[in-house]
C-alpha cells in the first residue's frame, strides 16, 4: 500500500503517529509524512520521508488572532446551553470548545492557506491507498476524500471531537433545535475549494485506530474502531550516564509534560512538591527546561533536574511517577508498569485572552485537558492517587507520595493495567487489518 501519514506539526501530536508509520514501512509498505511545515526534522529523525508542503509559522497567538481563530467565551457558553450540557459532558466540551477546535482551526481559516492547499496537491498527486490522519488534524479527512483514498483517524487521547460529533448528532435525532458543530463549519470552506462534501467520513474517517487504554476515557460510543497497543514514542537522546546505573534509592520521575515547556512560564504545582519530597529517602529525577522553573523555590537535595530524557528510558528506572495527567505522560507510566501520582486541580478549563496585536496574551488553567480523566481512571483502578495543588498542603501531598510508594497494591493494580495494555495488538499487529479496510474502502480508481 501507499500510506500518507499527517497531523498537526507538533510533538505531542506527531509522536502518537510515528510507531504507525514506522511500523507500516517497516512491513513494506510505501510510507510518507506529510504534514504542515514546521515537524520535518523530527519526522526525518524518526526514519520517515517527510514532504515539506510550506514555511513554517510559528504556532502563536498572534497568528491565531490574524486568522480570527481565538476561542469565544460567548459563543462557548451560548452552544453548552443549546446542547443541554452538565457535568462530565461539560468537561468534555470545554476541553473540546478551548482546546481540541481551538488546535483544529488553526490549519482551517477561512482564507485558503498554502501549505494545506499545498498538502492536498500532493495527496492528489502521489496517489495514496490509505490516509492516516491525527485526529486533531481534521483537515486530514479532506485530504483523504481529495486524493480519493481510505481514511483512518488516529486518536492520540480522549476522542473530544468524536463526542461532540456524535453529541451534535444526538440531539438533531431527538428533535432538538441544533445549532451546526463549529468543527464542520470550519471544514467546509476547504472542503468546498477541493470539491469534497462534509460528511461522516470526512468528519471521522473510514474508520478510527483507537489507542485509548480504557472505555471512560474514549467518550465516543459508536465510531467503527481499531483497538491497539499505544506504543510510546518520545524521540531518540543520547542517554546521560547516571541512567546506566542502578538506582541507590527508589527513583520517582516528576514531569508535566512536553507543552509545558513552551507555552507555561513556571508551574504552580512545583512549589508544593519541592516542599513534600524535601528530605524523603527516594530519588526524584525532574524533567524541567528553564521556562518550566520560572519561579520556583531551590531545588531540593534529592531532586536532580534534567532537561530532557526521554520518559521511555527514565520510568522503566522508576518506582512511581508524578505527572500532569496528560495521556502522552499517562501511556508512557502505563507502559513502564508503576503507579501514577497525578495533577489533578479540578478546576474548569477556561482560557482567558488580554491585549490586542502583539500584546495579545492568554492565561491557562494549569491543568491537562486530559487530567480528570487519566486521574478518575488511576483512583479508580487502584493504579495511583490524584494530588490537588489547590485544596492540598505539600503535606498532604507527601503523605499520598508515601502511600503510593509503601503500599503495594499500587504497585500490583498499575502491573494489572500494564498487563492488559500489553494484551493489545501492536502497531504492527493492525497492519493486517489496515489492508483489508483499505482495500474495502478505497474508491475504485
Amino acid at each position: 500500500m501507499r500510506v500518507l501519514v499527517t497531523g498537526f506539526p507538533h510533538v505531542t501530536h506527531l509522536n502518537h503517529l510515528i510507531p504507525h508509520a514506522q511500523a507500516l514501512q517497516a512491513e513494506g509498505h510505501e510510507v510518507v509524512v506529510a504534514c504542515p511545515p514546521g515537524a520535518e526534522e523530527q519526522i526525518v529523525a524518526a526514519g520517515l520521508p517527510a514532504v515539506k508542503t510550506g514555511e513554517p509559522e510559528p504556532h502563536s497567538l498572534q497568528n491565531w488572532a490574524k486568522y480570527g481563530l481565538l476561542p469565544s467565551p460567548e459563543e462557548m457558553e451560548e452552544l453548552a446551553v443549546k446542547l443541554d450540557l452538565s457535568g462530565d459532558e461539560r468537561d468534555n466540551w470545554d476541553a473540546y470548545y478551548q482546546f481540541f477546535l481551538f488546535s483544529a482551526r488553526y490549519y482551517l481559516p477561512p482564507e485558503p492557506r498554502e501549505d494545506i492547499d499545498n498538502l492536498i496537491a500532493f495527496a492528489k498527486q502521489w496517489q495514496p491507498d490509505l490516509v492516516l490522519w491525527e485526529s486533531w488534524f481534521p483537515c486530514g479527512g479532506v485530504v483523504a476524500k481529495a486524493a480519493g483514498a481510505a481514511s483512518g483517524r488516529v486518536l492520540n487521547g480522549p476522542d473530544y471531537g468524536g463526542w461532540a460529533i456524535e453529541k451534535f448528532a444526538e440531539r438533531v435525532a431527538e428533535g432538538h433545535e441544533t445549532p451546526v458543530n463549529p468543527l464542520e463549519i470550519s471544514l467546509r470552506a476547504l472542503a468546498d475549494r477541493h470539491g469534497v462534501d462534509v460528511d461522516d467520513d470526512v468528519l471521522l474517517g473510514h474508520f478510527t485506530i483507537d489507542a485509548i487504554p480504557a472505555e471512560s476515557m474514549r467518550l465516543s460510543r459508536n465510531i467503527s474502531t481499531v483497538p491497539v497497543r499505544w506504543v510510546p514514542y518520545n524521540g531518540g537522546s543520547v542517554l546521560p550516564e547516571w541512567l546506566h546505573e542502578r538506582p541507590q534509592r527508589p527513583r520517582v520521575a516528576l514531569t508535566v509534560g512536553v507543552s509545558t515547556r513552551a507555552y507555561h512560564e513556571g508551574v504552580d504545582l512545583i512549589p508544593k512538591v519541592f516542599e513534600a519530597i524535601e528530605g524523603l529517602d527516594i530519588e526524584v529525577i525532574g524533567t524541567f527546561n528553564e521556562n518550566q522553573l520560572v519561579g520556583a523555590p531551590p531545588v531540593p537535595e534529592n531532586l536532580r533536574v534534567v532537561d530532557y530524557v526521554p520518559l521511555t528510558s527514565l520510568l522503566p528506572t522508576c518506582v512511581a511517577a508524578i505527572h500532569h495527567g496528560g495521556s502522552g505522560s499517562f501511556v508512557a507510566t502505563l507502559a513502564a508498569g508503576i503507579p501514577h501520582v497525578i495533577a489533578d486541580t479540578e478546576e474548569p478549563q477556561r482560557m482567558v485572552f488580554s491585549g490586542e496585536g502583539e500584546s495579545i496574551s492568554v492565561t491557562v488553567t494549569e491543568r491537562s485537558v486530559d487530567a480528570w480523566l487519566t486521574a478518575r481512571l488511576v483512583k479508580e483502578t487502584g493504579a495511583g492517587v490524584q494530588i490537588n495543588r489547590i485544596t492540598q498542603s505539600a503535606a498532604e501531598i507527601r503523605a499520598a507520595l508515601l502511600a503510593v510508594l509503601n503500599d503495594p497494591s499500587y504497585a500490583e493494580a498499575a502491573k494489572s493495567m500494564h498487563d492488559a495494555w500489553l494484551a493489545r495488538p501492536t502497531p504492527a499487529g493492525i497492519i493486517p487489518d489496515l489492508e483489508k479496510l483499505t482495500e474495502f474502502h478505497r474508491p475504485t480508481r
